[in-house]
């Protein structure tokens, strides 16, 4: 298959995608208002509408999932060097969250003055993630800097 078949192939499921999205949203946008009641909430969570956006949510995800996977296979084979690059990159991030996270926070709801309450685990999680993105910005910022003058002293 060549490049054009598969953009046009990749293009038709996009609109279809976006054509079954627009037409769900609208079936959930005539849904119920909060002031009509709690028994016409209650029905239509229960209805076909509302089962039809949970479902398409879940295929949304899952398309997402099988496109980066099958992405990453189809850049193995095509550009191996870069491809392998970026997932060591991937698994770097993993292991500095996994050790900011096991590293744990003195973090708590009344040190971050939060309005509603939030377990534990959610200020673990977030602030495990908030310091993995400062570091992995430090160091891509150095990896920038440094390397065209890393470059410049191995000539």
């Amino acid at each position: 298959m060549n490049a054009n078949k598969i953009n046009l192939i990749l293009n038709v499921f996009r609109i279809l995608l976006v054509v079954v999205g627009v037409g769900l949203s609208l079936m959930l946008f005539s849904g119920p208002a909060v002031t009509d009641g709690k028994d016409l909430i209650e029905a239509f969570r229960e209805s076909s509408k509302m089962n039809a956006a949970i479902y398409f949510t879940f295929f949304i995800l899952i398309a997402a999932v099988v496109f980066v996977l099958g992405f990453f296979l189809l850049q193995l084979v095509v550009n191996p060097k870069k491809t392998i690059m970026a997932i060591i990159g991937i698994v770097i991030s993993i292991i500095v969250y996994v050790i900011f996270y096991f590293g744990g926070t003195t973090d708590s709801n009344e040190t971050l003055a939060l309005r509603n309450k939030v377990s534990d685990g959610v200020i673990l999680t977030t602030t495990a993630g908030l310091y993995t993105v400062g570091v992995i910005l430090i160091v891509g910022v150095l990896v920038v800097i440094a390397g065209p003058l890393m470059g410049r002293y191995r000539k």
